[in-house]
């Protein structure tokens, strides 16, 4: 399958799992019952998500294959950070997290971690990866917030820079550990659950 039909089968997912979204129609108005979240809101989650994956695949693939992977180590050094934040307006908050980390500020959260491991339990079953939303508390303000999850699998060639030790050039492996000395983000396959393209926003309180 082309680089191109991968994107656009990324991009066109439109099944979901929603998990500990409480139905607030049958319960009392009550700050601790959990809001649904509205229609609005998950679109512009949605879009989002759709936005951002294909843009950094696109800006990825484009200098793996103009200039090789140790190209593609310096894009995500010095551009990926920026790029996403580009994504991240209007109350929306976008970024990527690893099941190993290669930039620390893509560690996943709690929550994160959670649909994460159940990602690859769905994997490892031999079940599809789908999109996830799940309602939950803000860490800061204790209100609520829309948590929509994208996963991210390994393409055959991205284990040039995140595969075993053979697979990666010994220049692209010594850029590596320039850039990022404490690398976790190695030893996978193609197919494997990379991480996964998370946004959060926030939501009205319940009435």
């Amino acid at each position: 399958m082309s680089t191109t039909r991968r994107l656009r089968t990324f991009v066109l997912r439109v099944s979901v799992v929603v998990i500990g979204v409480a139905n607030a129609c049958a319960r009392p108005a009550d700050s601790n019952v959990a809001p649904v979240a509205d229609s609005a809101s998950v679109a512009r989650a949605r879009a989002a998500a759709d936005s951002l994956g294909p843009a950094l695949m696109g800006k990825l693939v484009g200098a793996l294959d103009s200039d090789g992977p140790d190209a593609a180590i310096t894009f995500c050094a010095d551009s990926a950070q920026a790029l996403t934040a580009r994504f991240a307006h209007d109350g929306v908050m976008i970024r990527r997290v690893g099941t190993r980390v290669r930039n620390p500020l893509n560690a996943p959260d709690s929550l994160e971690q959670r649909i994460l491991a159940y990602y690859d339990a769905e994997r490892a079953a031999g079940r599809p990866m789908l999109e996830v939303r799940e309602v939950a508390r803000t860490a800061d303000d204790g209100g609520w917030e829309l948590r929509l999850l994208r996963p991210v699998t390994v393409l055959e060639r991205c284990t040039t820079c995140h595969g075993s030790t053979d697979q990666i050039p010994a220049s692209t492996a010594a850029l590596i550990a320039a850039r990022y000395p404490d690398d976790k983000a190695v030893g996978y396959a193609a197919g494997d659950l990379r991480g996964a393209i998370t946004v959060r926003i926030a939501l009205p309180t319940a009435r």
